[in-house]
């Protein structure tokens, strides 16, 4: 079976193939979203509170 790419680039000796992702519904992705977004909040209270209030902190400054 021949695969298909999106894109094909030739940079100097190297090929890149670019390969899209498939087809995914307005669900899947809310429900990918919201899994990424749970898994992020773990990691944040994984943390130590003075931890995060540092980083709180940092981010304030900018």
């Amino acid at each position: 079976m021949e695969k298909k790419y999106d894109a094909t680039y030739h940079l100097d000796n190297t090929i890149v193939h670019i390969i899209a992702p498939s087809y995914m519904t307005t669900v899947e992705k809310e429900r990918i979203l919201r899994e990424f977004y749970r898994y992020a909040w773990d990691i944040w209270n994984s943390l130590p509170v003075e931890e995060r209030l540092r980083i709180n902190a940092e981010y304030d400054k900018k």
